[in-house]
């Protein structure tokens, strides 16, 4: 009741009658879904991962690269723990080395890009330049990760 109180005075909002005794949080102070997967992202560090929707933007993100400017792909799916797991650190490290083109690719979404890509597990990175594969890891190694970005941009 007190805590239910101490929110009302917060917020300025009047305690619902129903809501007086039990303290479970209300429509309007319980957090969504969406809104708590924003604060997971900013808490991993700038993101610049830019998610594949198509072919096309697949091809031109691939034409893009270069040896000044490479892609890094992270051929993720919805399903893949390991690829959840490692996610926000690959998102950190687009925030990290800024020189490089970071994307992502849902295989199951852009299966036919994955089948170019030789892809066969999730998670696969790969680095790009001039539009050829240059390096790839296999797994959701952190160090291993940062190692191929890093020996991939300098």
């Amino acid at each position: 009741m007190f805590l239910s109180k101490a929110w009302a005075w917060i917020t300025g909002k009047p305690v619902s009658d129903d809501k007086k005794n039990d303290g479970a949080a209300t429509p309007s102070t319980a957090i969504s879904e969406e809104a708590s997967n924003n604060l997971r992202q900013r808490k991993a560090g700038p993101s610049n991962v830019i998610a594949m929707t198509s072919t096309a933007e697949w091809k031109k993100h691939l034409a893009l690269s270069s040896d000044s400017k490479p892609l890094v792909v992270d051929f993720t799916a919805t399903w893949c723990g390991p690829c959840k797991k490692i996610a926000p650190f690959f998102a950190e490290l687009s925030g990290k080395f800024p020189e490089a083109m970071f994307v992502k690719v849902d295989v199951d979404d852009l299966d036919d890009v994955m089948s170019q890509c030789g892809v066969r597990a999730m998670p696969t990175f790969q680095v790009y330049k001039n539009g050829t594969k240059v390096d790839e890891l296999v797994g959701a190694d952190q160090s291993k990760l940062q190692a191929l970005v890093a020996r991939n941009t300098l």
